[in-house]
């Protein structure tokens, strides 16, 4: 027992170096930190000096006020609110205003305002409330802009109601911003909108990640063996041939892990960095959006179980990739390990992409749609019976990778003896 274990830290400790070898440490590390940081911060720069629209209507209906000196003034702040934001867009070539007619075409552009009928009466009663839609970013130059252009109206209500009223501005109206989140339009959707939110930067990290999983199977996994000429030896003097797979699975979850942390880091660096010279009043520091999570929102229960998801991924496709290598030699394992996983991946990929909140036939068939599934539902609080289902089949599938592969390790004298 003692020799067992004795060869197995040895094994492990054989392996552990292929992790931190230059080679591996780029494929791990160094690239999906610069793609990320890429991905996210550049697009970000460039997207900062590019132009600021926003929609707005106004369906406020002017009423007449007293001044305190007895005259009469027709006040309309929806209209004046436009005015003053359309003075403003006409100082800076990089903003338009668009006044259209109804709330929807508003609420429903990128970044619309919309101001309600009783918007100027509501506020001389105490209370100004109007709605708005924003998607530019916290940390962009569009997102700033907005932001501005909120304050300007919160200008426009304080300053006619101190002009009509000659009192001090601690006894104006209050203000409030009413963000809009379109509805859901389809009913058959299973998670709420700020849980889809998560899904596009879920399903694009697991993606990215997947394809270099492959690229790392050649430098710490059986393949790696395989090219050195050591893998016969190995199974020659190895007493127990699963240390072989557990070996590998442990390093497989190392190296897994610091690609995971690694991508997330060049994302949270990126968007600090953007932070930093553009400026925002984001309270977090990373890059929300498409691509990305931010750093407020990774460091929470979400962000934990979405890295837990991908985590759990990146471990299956190992293994996968783990008994291809055993079962085949390498020439074939080299054909069909990774298009098989990267085919999966499409279709795990394009399923979410296409719609995030459906579940479709084609996308069950991917075991990363069963991660995403329940991932996504323990997100929401939403965990059923589907999920439980969609659980018990991908722990279930990391169990039957490790039997088969150490059952195939067993097998490799056949295909090299």
């Amino acid at each position: 027992m003692t020799k067992k274990k004795g060869q197995f830290k040895a094994i492990l400790k054989k392996d552990l170096k292929l992790v931190f070898t230059w080679k591996t440490i780029i494929l791990t590390i160094v690239v999906p930190f610069i793609m990320m940081f890429a991905i996210v911060g550049i697009p970000t720069l460039f997207i900062s000096g590019s132009n600021t629209l926003v929609v707005v209507c106004s369906d406020d209906v002017s009423i007449n006020i007293s001044h305190v000196n007895g005259t009469l003034y027709e006040i309309d702040l929806g209209n004046s609110s436009i005015a003053e934001l359309e003075n403003f867009a006409s100082q800076d070539s990089n903003i338009e205003i668009v006044v259209v007619n109804t709330r929807q075409e508003a609420l429903n552009a990128s970044n619309g305002i919309y101001f309600p009928a009783n918007f100027t009466s509501s506020s001389f009663a105490g209370e100004s409330v109007f709605e708005y839609r924003k998607s530019a970013s916290d940390l962009s130059i569009q997102g700033a802009n907005f932001d501005y252009m909120l304050s300007i109206i919160q200008q426009v209500v304080f300053k006619t109601y101190l002009f009509i009223n000659n009192i001090t501005e601690d006894n104006a109206p209050q203000v409030d911003f009413v963000e809009y989140f379109p509805p859901v339009t389809d009913t058959d959707k299973i998670w709420s909108q700020d849980t889809l939110g998560f899904a596009m930067p879920f399903a694009y990290a697991l993606f990215i990640l997947l394809s270099l999983i492959g690229n790392m199977g050649r430098t710490i996994g059986f393949s790696k063996e395989k090219e050195d000429g050591t893998f016969e030896t190995m199974l020659s003097i190895t007493r127990n041939r699963a240390n072989l797979v557990y070996s590998k699975l442990i390093v497989g979850i190392i190296a897994s892990l610091l690609t995971l942390l690694s991508y997330f880091a060049g994302a949270a660096i990126a968007g600090g960095i953007s932070f930093a010279v553009l400026g925002g009043t984001s309270s977090s520091t990373g890059v929300e959006g498409f691509l990305s999570i931010s750093l407020e929102d990774l460091l929470s229960f979400k962000g934990i179980v979405l890295l837990a998801g991908i985590g759990l991924a990146l471990i299956i496709t190992m293994l996968a990739l783990m008994f291809v290598d055993t079962m085949f030699p390498k020439n074939i394992a080299e054909r069909i390990g990774v298009p098989v996983v990267m085919a999966f991946g499409l279709i795990f990929m394009i399923s979410v992409f296409t719609n995030p909140g459906e579940s479709t036939i084609i996308a069950q068939i991917s075991p990363y749609y069963w991660i995403y599934h329940f991932c996504m539902s323990i997100i929401d609080l939403s965990f059923g019976w589907v999920d439980a289902i969609y659980l018990i089949l991908s722990v279930g599938l990391l169990v039957l990778m490790v039997f088969l592969a150490r059952k195939a390790i067993e097998r490799e004298k056949v295909l090299f003896f």
